[in-house]
């Protein structure tokens, strides 16, 4: 389904193949809309290198046992890691905050973004 001009849910599939539970696109639509899309607009093509998580996958790969990726354990709240096709993960996350998205972290080849209600920022 297409969720923004650039955005497809399939993207945000996870890996085990599971698609995003149908309650959550919305949330996915908006996180596409008001952090993703701006961030290509600036650096080019977006890979979503992780975006939904199964809890029984997100297990398997290691993640977080509250991860904002297991989007069906928070009441608001959806997570995506991603990597645009220019730039560095720090011009990246200096773009991000200053849209204000809430959850950010840099990493050394991509950056999470999540919607969750709180404002948090962490390296990896």
């Amino acid at each position: 389904m297409r969720l923004t001009p650039h955005f497809d849910s399939l993207e945000f599939a996870c890996h085990d193949g599971t698609k995003v539970p149908a309650p959550e696109l919305e949330q996915v639509r908006d996180l596409c809309h008001r952090f993703l899309e701006p961030l290509r607009a600036e650096f080019g093509p977006v890979v979503v290198v992780s975006g939904y998580r199964t809890r029984m996958y997100n297990r398997r790969v290691g993640g977080a046992v509250h991860s904002w990726h297991i989007y069906t354990a928070h009441d608001l709240g959806v997570a995506a890691d991603v990597r645009p096709a220019r730039g560095r993960p720090a011009d990246w996350a200096q773009l991000l905050d200053r849209l204000g998205v809430p959850g950010l972290g840099t990493y050394s080849d991509h950056v999470h973004v999540d919607t969750r209600r709180h404002r948090a920022r962490w390296q990896g």
